[in-house]
């Protein structure tokens, strides 16, 4: 290098061994088909609806009435909910709604211990929004 000369910008020079080196180990684990044979044993992820073998066959009656009992009986299942399935909650977010009658009866007519807002800020404001809006009025 020659000095007082401006060395920004220049390269230091390649070790083109070192260079080989890096490349040849990179390459080393990677090998390149030059022909692709499909797996066609495995099982593919999603079917394609266009292809012909994944196309709905004509089922018999039996299959058929087979297949609606099936979501019939899926429906009512999912009808039914928890508390038909469990005896108790079976979940923390269960057990909110699980008990709907009061540990201790209360008499709602007694205003000892019962005392219903009749009107909150927030019911009044959409009282009123309702009450406005030319579509909810009864003539």
């Amino acid at each position: 290098m020659v000095e007082g000369k401006c060395t920004f910008g220049t390269r230091m020079p390649i070790d083109i061994h070192m260079l080989n080196e890096i490349i040849y180990r990179e390459v080393k684990h990677f090998k390149n088909y030059k022909i692709y044979r499909p797996n066609f044993g495995s099982i593919p992820v999603t079917g394609k609806f266009y292809a012909a073998h994944d196309q709905l066959t004509a089922e018999s009656q039996e299959q058929t009435e087979l297949v609606d009992d099936y979501t019939h009986n899926v429906a009512q299942t999912r009808a039914k909910g928890p508390r038909s399935k469990y005896s108790s909650p079976a979940t923390e977010n269960q057990s909110y709604g699980w008990y709907t009658t009061p540990l201790v009866p209360m008499d709602r007519n007694d205003t000892r211990f019962y005392h219903p807002m009749t009107e909150s800020p927030q019911t009044k404001i959409e009282i009123i929004i309702s009450m406005s809006n030319p579509k909810n009025k009864k003539d």
